[in-house]
């Protein structure tokens, strides 16, 4: 069964705006909120205020009951991962077994610059967080863990308490190159690939469901899904999407029909989840582009939802 979950990216937005979205998305039946891991506005102006997210996501944890919560996705590159993964364990027990561990490599050079972050090569970064999602998830399961990598070392470490779920909480791996496919594919549970089309995921998942099985994974446990932050617009007429799609046509230079966003009149949106749902998609993770309004959030809950809901009723 398909499930949906909403992205905030939390740019410009209070504490309070936020916890009116998460209570918001746990009213309306959405499965999972998730922020995103940026130190300050991916566009200016840069001055707007971020809050952290995994300091604001243990405040939603604590406001909410039901829906699950993660960051899409943690920055390997702020922090060590043996910190990570007792933030990560902490967070689970507060929610009481509510995490989605998504993470990745990191991406935004000029971030890490502004920030005193070293920023190395992509290969780099690829390597790091393979070993970090190592540590992150021996400290989760083991009693006591060393890991000795050519990046990240830790010694005879504890990380208790545990996190609740069991064996411990889904990691998800964001990202759509070839070498974050293959971390996927060698310690991930899940991908995000960002704005994917259809094609895309059906290709990738096929390419790292037989690079686990050279690692002697189960190809059959692997999740998708489908991430797209600030990239959801849904309208109940076709020149309200457009005119609420404009900004975002401008933002990436392309015509809304060339865009893989999520966007349209519940049909349209309906239809594109439906060819996603075929390629392998067991999620679908949309950022509305009107938040902190909870209009198109409404509207999806009401007439996208619903649609996948009956298709299991019966």
């Amino acid at each position: 069964m398909i499930k949906f979950g909403i992205q905030i990216a939390q740019e410009g937005l209070d504490y309070p705006s936020l916890k009116r979205i998460a209570l918001g998305c746990e009213k309306l039946g959405f499965d999972s909120i998730w922020l995103y891991d940026h130190l300050y506005p991916l566009t200016p102006p840069l001055q707007r205020s971020v809050l952290e997210s995994w300091v604001t996501l243990a405040g939603l944890a604590a406001e909410t009951h039901t829906i699950r919560i993660g960051s899409l996705v943690t920055c390997n590159l702020f922090r060590h991962p043996s910190l990570l993964a007792k933030m990560s364990a902490t967070l689970d027990v507060i929610s009481e077994g509510r995490l989605e561990f998504g993470i990745g490599a990191g991406w935004y050079e000029d971030e890490c610059i502004a920030y005193g972050i070293p920023f190395p090569k992509a290969g780099t970064r690829i390597n790091q967080l393979r070993e970090a999602v190592q540590i992150i998830k021996r400290m989760w399961t083991q009693n006591e863990t060393s890991f000795e990598g050519e990046y990240y070392n830790v010694r005879n470490v504890f990380c208790n308490p545990k996190p609740l779920q069991k064996p411990h909480p889904p990691i998800w791996i964001g990202g759509n190159s070839p070498a974050i496919k293959s971390v996927v594919a060698e310690v991930g549970d899940g991908w995000i690939p960002v704005l994917p089309t259809a094609k895309q995921i059906a290709n990738g998942l096929m390419e790292i469901k037989d690079e686990m099985k050279r690692f002697g994974r189960d190809p059959e446990s692997l999740r998708v899904a489908y991430g797209g932050s600030g990239c959801a617009v849904i309208a109940k007429n076709e020149e309200m999407v457009k005119r609420l799609a404009e900004p975002l046509v401008r933002s990436m230079g392309k015509r809304l029909e060339e865009l893989t966003c999520l966007i349209g009149i519940p049909e349209q949106c309906i239809q594109k989840i439906e060819q996603y749902q075929e390629a392998g998609t067991q999620k679908i993770v949309a950022g509305f582009y009107d938040f902190p309004s909870l209009h198109g959030m409404r509207l999806f809950a009401k007439e996208v939802i619903p649609h996948f809901s009956s298709l299991y009723a019966h």
